[in-house]
């Protein structure tokens, strides 16, 4: 299976990293020659709807975002739990690392969604 990139969270955080609202955005791809609502915005960014090349140009001129940065692969994140595996630990401690990996994924989320729900 082939892993596409989250272009939907890419534009979302570019927007945010500039501080813009949808509503500034949508404003100024008007200047683009786009009319788009800011609902619309909002399904491509949740991935609801797909953005079109002359719209996605746009937004990364809005942004000031190499496009390239917006299909950038992901990097894959070591599970630690694999990482200590290879180490040779112990059972026992995998089972703590697995725990203490859940724990810190959990903050993490969390952490975006408050982040999220600051900049909305």
């Amino acid at each position: 299976m082939v892993e596409r990139p989250d272009i939907g969270r890419r534009i979302r955080d570019a927007r945010q990293k500039n501080r813009l609202s949808q509503s500034e955005v949508v404003d100024r791809l008007m200047e683009y020659g786009i009319s788009m609502s800011r609902e619309t915005l909002s399904k491509i960014e949740n991935n609801n709807r797909s953005v079109s090349a002359i719209e996605l140009n746009a937004l990364c001129n809005i942004f000031d975002v190499d496009m390239n940065e917006i299909f950038a692969k992901e990097p894959k994140e070591e599970d630690l739990v694999t990482f200590f595996r290879k180490k040779n630990a112990s059972e026992n401690t995998l089972i703590e690392i697995a725990r203490l990996q859940d724990m810190i994924r959990t903050f993490i989320k969390h952490e975006k969604m408050y982040m999220e729900g600051l900049n909305s």
